[in-house]
């Protein structure tokens, strides 16, 4: 087609002559109006993204609609339209959509897509791609409307997790009541082997002629600091984002274990150079959390060490501190024995991901760790999180 075109334009040039004018206009013509008219399209073309408006979680099914309109007044003869939000959300792209357009005429679809995993994704953009009948021109075109989409984690429900609430007296694990208010009962039950004496209520159980258990509620005292260690440096190698997820799932599983049996909980972590701090007391307090956690990125700009020397000293004494992070290196480890020593509780929570080599932690630190009586718990990738924890 060019070559025709440079033929036209040397005749007019050096031959002239009606027919070769006429051949010259027509054949600029041919190319004008088209054009002209996908350029016209182009400008009348817009679009929109439709999602639910309730809670979505990982593992829901999510319908979502895209429409696209022709304002003008002419028909749009191809348009294809792409978008990558199936692949953000699932990991799998889908096939492009082919159609035609009339004038003053939108073209629907939906799409189903089963969630896999958590966070924050601003989706109101898909991509129009217009051809005019000839296959002349190809104009492409992001069309935007302000939507986004937020998917919760799903916490692991923990029927036994007692960190907060055990001692370890050699090989064997006890109750610790210190965070038990003696002057609240919140329930009675059935004597069950491994229940304090103490606990025994003993008019009751001389009325009906069995064992009944005092359970109190919990000290206004109890309180638990949940800190992320997401300096950015330690998930260089999370290019799938895997380790950041399986964080984001133990920390919500511990969060709300906490809110479940009404202990206050602050959670922190950074966001770049900032602070996020979410607190919350009971259970209806959940939704912060999540919301935090599913916008969770591995993003923090200070080591763990530096995140936490401007709190060490504002930690309310008797808090139980979890710490959850990829690393237990010497500075990490030090932090632990530091909290300790402020009659703190501190706990670690170290998760690493093995297949790709994410996660560090030093034997050393570890066995020190565990003279000192502070829990570690380690858990992989591919660990499952309710028996971990509940070990």
């Amino acid at each position: 087609m060019f070559m025709l075109f440079i033929i036209l334009l040397i005749s007019v040039l050096f031959i002239g002559g009606k027919m070769f004018y006429f051949l010259f206009y027509a054949y600029i013509f041919s190319f004008l109006i088209p054009l002209i008219h996908t350029f016209i399209i182009y400008k009348n073309i817009t679009g929109s993204v439709n999602i639910p408006s309730k809670s979505i979680y990982v593992g829901d099914k999510l319908v979502i609609s895209y429409t696209v309109r022709n304002l003008s007044k002419f028909t749009i003869p191809y348009i294809e339209i792409e978008n990558n939000i199936s692949k953000e959300l699932t990991g799998e792209a889908i096939p492009k959509i082919v159609t035609t357009l009339n004038s003053r005429d939108y073209f629907t679809y939906n799409e189903e897509l089963i969630l896999k995993r958590r966070g924050y994704y601003p989706l109101g953009e898909i991509h129009v791609i217009i051809k005019d009948i000839f296959g002349f021109f190809t104009i492409k075109k992001k069309v935007t409307s302000k939507t986004s989409l937020l998917v919760y984690p799903i916490p692991t429900e923990l029927n036994s997790f007692k960190i907060t609430s055990i001692e370890q007296i050699g090989d064997m694990i006890i109750d610790n009541k210190a965070f038990e208010d003696k002057s609240r009962i919140s329930s009675l039950r059935e004597f069950r082997e491994g229940d304090s004496v103490k606990a025994i209520h003993w008019k009751l159980s001389a009325k009906l002629d069995e064992l009944i258990i005092k359970e109190f509620d919990n000290s206004a005292d109890t309180n638990v600091i949940v800190f992320v260690d997401n300096y950015y440096e330690l998930y260089k190698k999370d290019l799938n984002r895997r380790l950041e997820d399986k964080i984001v799932d133990i920390s919500i599983s511990v969060i709300n274990y906490y809110l479940e049996h009404n202990i206050p909980v602050t959670f922190q972590a950074q966001d770049g150079e900032k602070t996020i701090e979410i607190n919350g007391s009971k259970k209806s307090d959940l939704k912060p959390f999540l919301e935090a956690l599913a916008k969770f990125e591995s993003n923090g700009t200070f080591n763990f060490e530096t995140f936490m020397k401007k709190r060490m000293n504002i930690i309310r004494k008797g808090s139980t501190v979890v710490i959850i992070t990829p690393n237990l290196d010497k500075s990490t480890g030090a932090q632990g024995l530091l909290l300790k020593s402020k009659n703190l509780n501190p706990l670690f929570i170290v998760v690493t991901y093995n297949e790709s080599s994410i996660g560090l932690i030093d034997a050393t630190v570890e066995k020190g760790l565990s003279r000192e009586a502070i829990p570690i718990y380690i858990l992989d990738y591919e660990t499952n999180i309710k028996a971990a924890l509940e070990a």
